[in-house]
């Protein structure tokens, strides 16, 4: 009877073991991340203290953007400029950002073209021991399979340089199949169409992310989470929208016209956390802040980085 009883804990243990493997199997090691989602790559005193005094061990680098150009076609944009280098022990993932309608019009050597321009783009910089690419891609129900053909052409290519691939995961497409990639980001941020007026932050709040909830448990993908540091000021017509505001706010001419700014609010972040952590233990393997900016680090405390990168 004994040893009926032990072979059955020691079956038991077994399939913990292995589920608990399952969740993480594809993530990088657990640490703190944020992402750099600007064209030059320099980085002041304050980023740079920030990074060390929180322990960023993963940048994830916008390296260019992906778009369908009119005159040009399918081509890369806006390409990052390294004008700085990283601090010492920091990894960087680039990060190529894909619009939907490229997709459309996909040559069929678009994969081949990415992984060489990213593989290129860190030998001329001086970017070594890249162990992973990261895709940015808001594709939908109509553009899924050739998204998912895309990722996985380039992930057979990535694997031949032994590297892993990933992808953001935004809520809306949780109820879809999971993309051929190694691990998935999800994006808990963008949760509401900030060109309507309403008393949802459109950054993050909770009750937009609730709806997708019943998705989280039982997608079949390992999940990193990111969550928001950045704030928005939109310039409205009444009740029209009319443009993102960068820099300095304009002086209103118009009666009717109303200045709109939202900021990324830490409680509703830990909200969040707390609601998708119960869903998904691996959810808080590796947390991603978006994104590394002096503008918008400082709008918080040790205590505040403390709660959310806490595991």
């Amino acid at each position: 009877m004994r040893q009926k009883i032990s072979i059955l804990l020691c079956a038991i243990c077994v399939l913990v073991g292995c589920h608990r493997n399952s969740v993480t199997d594809g993530l990088p090691a657990d640490g703190n991340a944020m992402y750099y989602w600007r064209t030059v790559l320099k980085l002041d005193d304050a980023e740079r203290q920030f990074v060390k005094k929180h322990g960023i061990s993963r940048l994830y680098v916008k390296f260019f953007d992906v778009v369908n150009d009119n005159r040009r076609g399918v081509s890369p944009v806006a390409t990052l400029q390294f004008n700085d280098t990283l601090p010492e022990g920091v990894e960087v993932v680039p990060t190529v950002f894909i619009v939907e309608n490229c997709l459309r019009d996909m040559p069929a050597d678009l994969a081949e073209k990415v992984v060489k321009r990213v593989l290129a783009m860190c030998e001329t910089n001086g970017i070594a021991n890249v162990r992973e690419l990261q895709v940015d891609c808001d594709w939908t129900l109509n553009s899924r399979e050739k998204y998912f053909a895309l990722l996985a052409d380039m992930r057979q290519l990535l694997a031949q340089h032994g590297m892993r691939l990933s992808a953001t995961i935004r809520l809306h497409q949780l109820s879809q199949p999971a993309p051929p990639v190694d691990y998935g980001a999800l994006m808990v941020y963008n949760t509401a169409d900030p060109r309507k007026l309403t008393d949802h932050n459109p950054i993050l709040d909770i009750r937009d992310v609730e709806p997708y909830m019943k998705h989280l448990a039982g997608y079949k993908l390992p999940l990193a989470t990111a969550y928001p540091l950045f704030e928005w000021q939109l310039l409205f017509n009444g009740s029209q929208f009319n443009r993102f505001i960068y820099g300095k706010p304009p002086v209103l001419k118009l009666t009717t016209d109303t200045l709109v700014r939202w900021q990324s609010d830490m409680r509703e972040i830990t909200r969040a956390k707390s609601a998708i952590s119960k869903q998904r233990a691996d959810a808080s393997h590796l947390i991603i802040l978006y994104h590394l900016d002096k503008q918008f680090i400082s709008n918080y405390t040790d205590e505040d980085y403390e709660k959310i990168f806490s595991r």
